[in-house]
């Protein structure tokens, strides 16, 4: 009797359990349908404030989590990255791409997105990140200041990280022009570079710390 009775409590346990997770289940289906039907409305309404702010707000994300895998913090960072992601710059381009390429032709818009506008965005983050982070373009007092430049690091890094994202961007510029509704490209593409921007903060943050580390040993090494 014992024993059956513990496998009774032990069935209601796992029945409610269940129950529970049913239920939270409803209640996050329910948050994520409003918040969904919010976004349509907002992205009517206010299509350009609405961008804009998604875009910061996943920019912020992503350097979190990229200082997280890093075990670094830095305030800065995650300031410089929101500010390089607020101006809505992939809004107008898809507007751009529409107006000049015409409905459909997904090979074609991502080529030219290749080719065109991901260099210049890559090339506006390296900038734009460095001068917020404190960096100056060039240095010409100190090699060990050289190093540390927005130009150099454009030299080092620029070439490297424009060829990883045709590894990727390609790919998923397509799928966007061919499947997603207009309205959405611009916050769908935001999304998609969340994870694009941790692996990008990963691996200039790695060549830069090996730099540095290169820099060290040439120092202690024997003359």
């Amino acid at each position: 009797m014992h024993g059956a009775a513990c496998k009774l409590a032990g069935y209601r346990h796992h029945a409610s359990q269940l129950c529970l997770k049913h239920f939270w289940f409803i209640a996050m289906r329910k948050e994520i349908v409003a918040f969904g039907k919010w976004y349509d409305q907002q992205i009517e309404v206010r299509p350009l404030a609405t961008k804009a702010l998604t875009s910061s707000v996943l920019a912020a994300l992503s350097s979190v989590v990229a200082q997280v895998i890093r075990r670094k913090a830095s305030i800065r960072e995650v300031v410089s990255f929101t500010l390089q992601a607020a101006p809505p710059f992939s809004h107008f381009w898809f507007e751009l791409l529409e107006a000049k390429l015409g409905p459909g032709k997904a090979a074609l818009k991502t080529t030219v997105d290749q080719l065109l506008f991901r260099p210049i965005m890559i090339w506006y983050c390296f900038v734009f990140g460095g001068f917020l982070s404190g960096k100056r373009w060039t240095e010409a007092h100190s090699e060990a200041l050289k190093k540390k430049t927005v130009k150099d690091n454009l030299h080092r890094n620029f070439a490297k990280v424009v060829v990883s994202s045709w590894k990727v961007w390609p790919a998923a510029m397509w799928l966007t022009h061919r499947y997603i509704p207009a309205q959405y490209r611009s916050a769908f593409t935001e999304m998609l570079a969340f994870f694009w921007d941790v692996y990008e903060s990963l691996m200039v943050s790695g060549a830069e710390r090996k730099s540095e580390e290169d820099e060290k040993e040439q120092r202690v090494a024997p003359k």
